[in-house]
């Protein structure tokens, strides 16, 4: 995730982003820290260490892995779609259905996932609050 230092700068907050490190979206963790050790072996000064995926705690592996499994299934439902429009006939009722489900089940996750989020930074936020 990166703040936009413009957005944040109207906003009255001072942000100092020398080092962002931004992937493709497609890109896990594990992508990241390798492309880093590629760097480092090309003797290219990193811009920001990144820790192996093995330094992490385990309530972000948790929350990542959760990431990564709405990610699978973004790619399922675009699988399943993109089979039924090669497939040059119409769709049965119940590959219709079959795919509503898919993608109901795949929103629901996406809901949850921010829900989550959201609840977690809210509660952070009024950590600061609370000891400012």
């Amino acid at each position: 995730m990166t703040i936009d230092p413009i957005a944040a700068g109207g906003m009255g907050v001072s942000i100092d982003t020398p080092a962002i490190s931004q992937a493709a979206p497609g890109a896990s963790l594990a992508d990241m820290t390798g492309f880093q050790g590629a760097l480092g072996a090309a003797g290219a000064a990193p811009a920001a260490p990144v820790a192996s995926p093995d330094a992490i705690a385990p309530a972000m592996k948790a929350m990542l892995g959760e990431i990564e499994k709405v990610n699978g299934e973004a790619r399922s439902v675009a699988d399943v779609a993109q089979a039924a429009a090669a497939g040059g006939a119409d769709m049965t009722p119940g590959e219709v259905v079959n795919l509503t489900m898919k993608c109901h089940e795949f929103m629901f996750h996406c809901q949850l996932s921010s829900s989550i989020a959201n609840r977690t930074s809210d509660g952070i936020q009024q950590l600061f609050r609370q000891q400012s």
